[in-house]
């Protein structure tokens, strides 16, 4: 009879420890789950982007699967998955491998929620990326120079002169230094005078 509560003592201790052992293993799995989750925040270019809240992400798009995203950033490249809810804008082409895009991430899960050419892919040889129907247009290059009355860009067919307009605004709250040099986008009216300047961080 001792020798049978002996035993039966020593399964049950055995049982205890084999449980606190698969407990602890799982702690650990779960541990090793949450820290091997991406961080594609620390790839954000965006001024807006904070902790916890939505941000985008802007690179070449190497590679795209049904399930994510392979994007080229700063020579790296970043795996997106892709979430249930993912869509691309209206009148992406189908064949955008090698472009510059921008993708919208959502922070909690860190994947795509949507994508879409960025400015600078979307420009013809003039630099021109958006029309309006009143004939204004917006335009994308690098500042060569600026003066009070002008300012000269360079997009892919050449260098383009615009002279400003009595009521131009320059909008670089979010870019310090010079812009010179700097790739910035130009809102012109229909009469070819500049409007607005501004320099966007994910441009850069």
């Amino acid at each position: 009879m001792l020798t049978l509560s002996i035993s039966l003592a020593g399964a049950l201790a055995a049982g205890a420890l084999t449980g606190c052992s698969s407990q602890d293993n799982s702690s650990q799995n779960e541990s090793s789950s949450s820290e091997s989750k991406p961080n594609l925040q620390q790839y954000s270019k965006d001024p807006d982007s904070k902790q916890d809240e939505d941000f985008d992400l802007v690179g070449t798009l190497d590679k795209e699967t049904n399930d994510g995203l392979t994007l080229v950033i700063d020579d790296k490249k970043v795996k997106i998955p892709k979430s249930n809810s993912f869509k691309k804008e209206k009148d992406t082409p189908k064949a955008i491998d090698g472009k510059q895009v921008k993708v919208e991430v959502n922070a909690k899960n860190q994947s795509a929620e949507n994508l879409e050419l960025t400015a600078l892919a979307k420009a013809d040889s003039d630099g021109i990326y958006e029309k309006e129907s009143d004939g204004d247009y917006s335009v994308i290059g690098k500042l060569i120079s600026e003066t009070d009355k002008d300012l000269t860009i360079e997009v892919s067919s050449g260098k383009k002169t615009y002279k400003k307009s009595k009521d131009f605004e320059l909008d670089n709250d979010n870019v310090s230094g010079d812009s010179k040099n700097k790739i910035v986008r130009l809102e012109v009216k229909k009469n070819d005078e500049v409007e607005s300047l501004e320099i966007d961080p994910e441009d850069q």
